[in-house]
């Protein structure tokens, strides 16, 4: 191979690499994000047994957002469902079906760049929608201590995150279900090393920030075999978090099948005395 072949080579292999830098750094939409941009459609959990509203309320920003709301018997817990990285959350509704026939209300928030919500994917954004969630309520008059937040994957972040950061006081507990400490270390774990992730990518999701400034009733819940989310990243998270907490690791299911393996009875068990 000759030395002009090998430059030509070298050549492509160095600009192939940075391109792809810059593509994360300035396009991370396209990386860490599958978005569903229609409108959550309202009809599919009412012609399946959930009976929510839909109601709409604005981001600090003045983002116009909406989300699926039923509330609680006497004496139950709303829990506040904030959904991962993909779809909207007409995806999820189901999630939350069995949780609702035992009584607990659900508020499942949306974000912008979801669900046909105007804007830009960013943590920036996305903290914002999950505390004009947490503001929402109040503003019909739920208190803190009457919240339940339950974050799945992405949504560990924006869940942990209004724990740590939304003003009323502490919050009757917090369910991360396959969460990360960081978005970082799974980038840094799955991909290929030799990128400066540290440096390209913005938005770190750093959960071990908020879990550690946090002393509610924690439920972290994982897959053995989950090939999105590493389970170390999980039991990394729930050995920095402060006590009251507990971990249950499946050993079958995949990042987003715990459902299918009854793991809402597990959610259920956990809730009584919250």
């Amino acid at each position: 191979m000759s030395k002009k072949i090998v430059g030509w080579a070298v050549g492509l292999a160095m600009t192939a690499y940075i391109v792809f830098c810059l593509a994360v750094y300035y396009l991370p939409q396209y990386f860490f994000y599958a978005p569903t941009n229609i409108k959550a459609d309202i009809a599919t959990p009412l012609d399946n047994g959930l009976k929510v509203s839909e109601v709409t309320y604005q981001s600090s920003d003045g983002t116009q957002l909406y989300g699926w709301i039923k509330a609680p018997q006497k004496g139950k817990k709303m829990i506040v469902y904030y959904h991962g990285n993909s779809y909207n959350i007409e995806k999820f509704y189901h999630k939350l079906k069995p949780i609702a026939q035992a009584g607990y209300g659900v508020f499942m928030p949306e974000y912008r760049g979801f669900g046909g919500i105007n804007g830009d994917i960013t943590q920036t954004g996305l903290e914002q929608d999950a505390l004009a969630a947490i503001e929402y309520l109040h503003s019909i008059g739920y208190h803190n201590r009457q919240i339940v937040l339950y974050g799945m994957s992405l949504g560990s972040h924006t869940s942990s995150y209004v724990a740590a950061n939304a003003k009323g006081g502490k919050f009757a507990g917090l369910i991360l279900e396959v969460p990360f400490d960081s978005l970082l270390n799974v980038v840094k774990q799955r991909i290929w090393p030799l990128f400066p992730f540290e440096l390209i990518v913005k938005d770190k999701y750093d959960n071990t920030a908020n879990i550690q400034a946090i002393d509610i009733p924690l439920l972290i819940m994982g897959s053995s075999k989950d090939k999105v989310v590493p389970i170390e990243r999980a039991v990394n998270l729930f050995n920095s978090a402060n006590e009251p907490k507990e971990m249950i690791v499946y050993d079958e299911g995949e990042h987003s099948k715990l459902f299918d393996l009854a793991n809402y009875k597990d959610i259920l068990d956990w809730l009584k005395g919250k």
